[in-house]
């Protein structure tokens, strides 16, 4: 949207939360929870979005784009005081200004849109909700034409005031050279002796406007319950965006896919996955039940699963298996290779065309450092091998069930690394006499 700026509170502590980490770091479906309004911003194409921070501001930052501009408040004085510290970096900025809470990760993009449309004429367009519970949140007062003309703050409000349904969610569009004269003059004359932003109604010369959106929409996270409902909100979106995208779930309820996870048509998701992080997952592909996937890569026609695990760096290209109680880890596996049942494959480069039997583990670290498997195409590995890295099975080798392969095996070799069996008289042997 053109002429938009975009500022979002991100400072308290979120002490409700009893956590030593800030609020905005809990992850929600994913993704910290600061970074959906965020996000909402970039996709407006607000220019400049600046995010106002407190309490551990330093590692709140870090998980930020670097295009958003980061201001300080030092002390918590309230929402008018925040927009103060924001405001200075707009001086000759000429447009409309949306204000957006950190911990309001429901929002959705085309309520703001129409709100910012709504704004065009207007000094000030906010959000509004009539909800059960009002508690907590600032009262809209309206007068007999049904105009706002005032926010009454909970703890400002009469008992009659207090019984009014209709609520701030703190989601407004200010016309910026209304801010630039009125933000200056907000005063602290209320029990909590902070600067409300809401006070700026009673400052506009021009009917407030304003749009009614579901409570779900405006719900915030304010301790860990809370949020754990707007995790549940926001997976169920996400669920049933991808099935409306052709993505096929066997048990929708139990199926956790995170927010920047990216699916295909015709992924099959049987019950219990979880996908976490960057995974991405292509066409025909299929992850059987319990299996989870964080940050990898699933080519076309793949098949996991049931309870394999994908680690992060893991890459299959099409056609590939990784069966029942695999573990992959950082390991890039070529065309139509698989490890059907039971292996740990790390660190790991696999060809095209391999078998890797059962019980197969890649020794890839040494205490100190990590080290590298390279395993070329048509290989097949048996059952129980162990394999320790640095190692490389050259093209069409074979490795001889039960071997630990310390040495490089070439091209078409056979490689055994057993101990020698040795057979006993059982004769000689002692026995165990039942009592």
């Amino acid at each position: 949207m053109k002429d938009l700026a975009c500022i979002v509170l991100c400072a308290g502590q979120g002490t409700r939360m009893k956590s030593a980490r800030s609020k905005m770091l809990h992850d929600v479906a994913g993704k910290p929870l600061c970074l959906w309004s965020l996000d909402l911003a970039t996709q407006l194409q607000a220019e400049p979005v600046i995010a106002v921070l407190g309490y551990q501001r330093e590692l709140v930052s870090q998980i930020l784009d670097k295009s958003v501009v980061c201001v300080t408040q030092d002390q918590q004085l309230g929402t008018g005081h925040a927009v103060q510290a924001a405001f200075k970096t707009l001086d000759n900025f000429k447009g409309r200004v949306l204000v957006l809470y950190g911990d309001t990760p429901l929002l959705g993009l085309e309520t703001l849109k129409k709100l910012c449309d709504l704004s065009a004429k207007a000094d000030i367009a906010m959000l509004t909700s009539t909800v059960r519970q009002p508690f907590g949140y600032g009262r809209i007062v309206r007068d007999s034409a049904g105009h706002i003309k005032q926010i009454i703050e909970e703890r400002d409000a009469s008992e009659f005031q207090k019984n009014i349904a209709e609520i701030n969610p703190g989601i407004y569009v200010f016309d910026a050279d209304f801010l630039r004269k009125n933000l200056p003059n907000l005063k602290a004359n209320n029990q909590k002796h902070e600067y409300y932003l809401t006070d700026l109604i009673a400052d506009s010369t021009k009917p407030i406007v304003s749009i009614e959106v579901p409570e779900e929409e405006i719900l915030g996270v304010n301790d860990l319950l809370q949020m754990a409902r707007a995790d549940r909100i926001l997976r169920r979106r996400i669920n049933e965006h991808w099935m409306r995208e052709g993505v096929q779930m066997f048990d929708y309820k139990t199926t956790y896919i995170d927010a920047q996870v990216e699916l295909a048509p015709d992924v099959i998701l049987e019950q219990g996955v979880i996908l976490r992080g960057l995974c991405k997952i292509a066409q025909g592909s299929r992850i059987a039940a319990y299996s989870v996937l964080q940050d990898a890569v699933v080519g076309p026609e793949c098949h996991v699963g049931p309870f394999a695990r994908l680690r992060p760096g893991t890459v299959l290209e099409e056609g590939c298996k990784i069966g029942n109680f695999v573990e992959v880890k950082k390991s890039h596996f070529k065309k139509k290779s698989k490890a059907n049942h039971l292996a740990y494959i790390g660190d790991t480069k696999v060809g095209e065309a391999c078998n890797i039997g059962a019980g197969t583990i890649t020794c890839n670290y040494d205490g100190l450092n990590k080290h590298e498997t390279k395993i070329d195409d048509q290989v097949f590995v048996g059952s129980n091998t162990t394999l320790i890295a640095p190692v490389t099975l050259h093209e069409g080798s074979y490795i001889a069930a039960g071997s630990v392969i310390t040495s490089d095996v070439p091209k078409g070799a056979l490689g055994i690394g057993r101990a020698r069996q040795e057979n006993k008289d059982a004769k000689s042997l002692p026995r165990n006499r039942a009592v």
